[in-house]
């Protein structure tokens, strides 16, 4: 197993009193690695009534839900004639389409990911779909980075769920609480949070609650020496928060 013995320390650039220690890192994908989930938003935006007052509060309501989620709630929002099914091929059709037009990493995303490529075991788990997802890293240059890549397709049920984050962790070999997750939706942080990981909540905009141990705004407010020459210690006997 790559990096297996050793563990990576995270803090908050500035900020030493918390550091979160991991034996393996599961990224999610869309709108923490990738810059894509406000393709997904705007995308979702079209399907909503444009008159009602709560449209923004509802929006929010999709951010990291999987297409097949979000096509179940969209049908139970509009009704006949639309279909969950009928829902949820349009909006795979449409999105792999808007993908298509290549996608940006999102600040300090490549950076990080690199700098612990090959020293401890790294996966992505994403409620996307996998050719959209492989598709996107890729893009980025991540995909070569990580060590183990799950998707939608790979669980019976997407995020909120705890499923991905247990499926990637099998993958890696490493128990989930020895695991650090980064998630940018409440719906990701819960289902990485479930499934025993350890979460770091990374969103910029304040009025999305994380449920998370650590908290900033992007992955490029991670203590320097995480990002470009990442802490790596022998293993700690289960993943813990240090003060120092």
């Amino acid at each position: 197993m790559i990096g297996a013995g050793e563990r990576a320390l995270f803090s908050r650039e500035g900020d030493p009193r918390t550091v979160l220690s991991a034996e393996a890192v599961v990224f999610d994908c869309d709108g923490l690695l990738v810059d894509s989930e406000s393709v997904w938003m705007e995308l979702i935006a079209a399907w909503l009534p444009r008159d009602e007052a709560s449209r923004a509060v509802r929006l929010e309501g999709f951010r990291g839900l999987g297409v097949d989620d979000a096509a179940r709630r969209l049908a139970d929002l509009l009704g006949r004639p639309w279909t969950s099914a009928g829902i949820q091929e349009e909006l795979v059709e449409r999105y792999s389409a808007l993908l298509a037009d290549g996608v940006r990493p999102m600040p300090g995303a490549v950076e990080l990911v690199g700098s612990l490529s090959g020293r401890i075991p790294l996966a992505v788990a994403s409620n996307g779909l996998r050719t959209d997802v492989l598709a996107m890293l890729a893009d980025v240059g991540i995909l070569e980075m990580v060590d183990v890549v799950r998707t939608l397709d790979d669980v019976s049920a997407g995020k909120p769920a705890p499923d991905l984050y247990l499926a990637a962790a099998a993958a890696l070999g490493v128990s989930p609480d020895r695991a650090v997750a980064f998630e940018d939706s409440p719906a990701g942080a819960h289902a990485a949070g479930a499934a025993g990981m350890t979460v770091i909540g990374v969103n910029a905009d304040h009025a999305v609650e994380l449920d998370c141990t650590l908290r900033m705004t992007c992955l490029s407010e991670l203590a320097r020496d995480d990002r470009r020459n990442p802490q790596v210690a022998p293993a700690a006997s289960r993943l813990k928060t240090d003060p120092l």
